[in-house]
């Protein structure tokens, strides 16, 4: 019965994965148009064949991040790699990278920055039903620092959340076959900054329960989403809250719902210590299911709930807190004449009425579209990655669709200081940024191109305040300066160069000369022998 469930359990996650070449963006449906920000650009990425973007994370340059899947066989749904793609700020390709086993089930669910500049993604590996957790960290350009892969050989587990914690290690949420008490469990794992195990949890009882997403909390210990069967009321699953200490230990559990499926996808807490986590509600709202937004106080006990969508299942797939207090949901929207997936998003206001919201699709009947994980970027914008294309022409493409912001990025540098210089000696340079929106400077990040570690200097500055560096350089030749700004709001702006001649120093000058004169009197008194 357990491997039964399991079954099903992976089979619905695959076909609710599988969607999906896009030929143009033919509609936008929105709510409040006059409200909603219009799209700046839109891009797709991927192989000949099958490829998804799960999550997608704005990085420390201003660039994008994204984890998924990659050359995925259509005729072997099992095959394929994980995939980790970087991009610059516009959406164009810097590199990626392919992890995994070919003739493997191979996904990235989530991926984030780490303080180092490298990235920690957490996903899953196997084949048929013997699938494993999988960990991955990596360096700044995708190349491996270590894996873990986690699970027993004849269950299934799965990894489908991760945060670098404030101790430098690691929270992962999903769910466990292995060791689970039922079909599978919610799962906490605990790693330290070089992916070792300092400690794991399960939660759940007899019947299907799981981890969908986890953060840690303001008093150091960690609040997990998912769904439990094994604590719904009326047998059809609901959403779950779980909050733990830092040790993993369960301090109060909720679940949420109606006498129908509903569960919890993504969480996060609020300013106040409360929490908001998004889903899908079948026992409420207007539809067969509806994209739905949660949110509780402190201890878990809800203070309202929405839902969003039309006629038939709709859900949210993401949730993320947006500056002016509100929240921004990603997720899909059926329609309700084709019956094909669409990218919906939702803005709410702080109490989770729509502001606005976009379904997002693409000419073409059979062209399917999903949304899996939405951000607002450092502009005031917002991002979201999922798929786009045809499944049975194995033409699904990875979807970026990034919206305009109103925030804009510092200018580039002036740099000042001496165009010349000797070797072994200090010089000053002034850099200065002016942000357009006025807004203070938070950092200036400065690269002497000599080899020596690249500076961030830390603010806030005024925009227009200048600010002194001094630099030696130890060796001689022709260098360029480089240095960007960043504002409060995390937008880097363009970058500033200054070009810089190092000749050799006084003292290589000298050691030269003493060497010729030491070779002159060597000559004379040889020559008076």
């Amino acid at each position: 019965m357990k491997n039964k469930i399991l079954e099903v359990l992976i089979f619905t996650l695959l076909i609710s994965a599988t969607f999906l070449h896009v030929a143009g963006l033919e509609l936008q449906k929105t709510k409040n148009s006059a409200l909603r920000p219009d799209i700046e650009w839109e891009k797709t990425y991927g192989s000949s064949m099958v490829d998804w973007g799960r999550c997608v994370q704005q990085t420390s340059d201003g660039g994008y991040i994204i984890t998924g899947a990659y050359d995925r066989n259509v005729y072997s749904p099992w095959w394929g790699y994980i995939y980790l793609l970087k991009t610059d700020s516009d959406g164009n390709f810097e590199w990626d990278q392919k992890y995994g086993i070919y003739q493997y089930d191979n996904l990235g669910n989530y991926v984030q920055e780490t303080s180092d500049g490298g990235y920690i993604v957490a996903g899953h590996t196997g084949f048929t039903y013997h699938i494993d957790a999988y960990i991955l960290k990596t360096d700044p350009l995708g190349n491996y620092s270590w894996i873990r892969v986690l699970g027993e050989f004849d269950y299934a587990d799965d990894s489908l959340s991760v945060q670098e914690t404030s101790d430098g290690g690691y929270i992962i949420s999903g769910w466990t076959g292995s060791y689970s008490a039922g079909s599978s469990d919610a799962w906490l794992i605990k790693l330290n900054s070089d992916g070792e195990d300092e400690w794991n949890k399960t939660f759940g009882g007899s019947m299907l329960d799981t981890g969908d997403s986890v953060k840690e909390t303001l008093d150091g210990g960690f609040v997990i989403c998912g769904r439990t069967d094994s604590f719904d009321s009326f047998g059809n699953g609901d959403a779950w809250l779980i909050k733990t200490d830092m040790y993993g230990n369960e301090l109060w559990n909720k679940s949420y719902g109606g006498n129908y499926l509903d569960y919890g996808k993504s969480v996060l807490q609020t300013s106040d210590g409360g929490y908001v986590f998004c889903g899908s509600t079948y026992s409420f709202g207007a539809g067969n299911h509806d994209a739905w937004l949660v949110r509780t106080d402190m201890f878990g006990y809800e203070l309202w709930n929405k839902t969003f969508g039309g006629s038939l299942w709709d859900q949210a797939n993401s949730v993320v807190e947006t500056s002016d207090g509100g929240y921004f949901l990603t997720g899909d929207y059926t329609d309700p004449v084709q019956g094909d997936s669409e990218m919906y998003l939702v803005k709410t206001d702080s109490d989770g009425n729509e502001e606005w919201s976009y379904i997002i699709e693409h000419e073409s009947r059979g062209v399917t579209d999903s949304g899996s994980y939405g951000i607002q970027t450092n502009d005031g914008g917002f991002i979201a990655t999922g798929e786009t294309g045809e499944y049975n022409l194995a033409l699904v493409d990875i979807l970026l669709v990034k919206l305009e912001g109103s925030n804009q990025a510092p200018s580039a540098p002036e740099i000042n200081g001496p165009v010349n210089g000797k070797t072994g000696v200090s010089y000053e340079y002034g850099f200065v940024s002016i942000d357009p929106d006025g807004d203070d400077i938070a950092e200036y990040i400065v690269d002497w191109d000599d080899g020596s570690r690249i500076e961030i200097i830390f603010g806030p500055f005024a925009s227009g305040e200048e600010i002194a560096l001094n630099h030696t350089w130890a060796k001689q030749g022709s260098y360029t300066i480089t240095a960007k700004a960043k504002d409060i709001n995390g937008l880097v702006g363009l970058k500033g160069t200054f070009d810089v001649s190092i000749p050799r120093g006084r003292m290589f000058q000298n050691i030269l000369l003493f060497r010729l004169l030491g070779r002159f009197i060597d000559a004379l008194f040889l020559y008076f022998q």
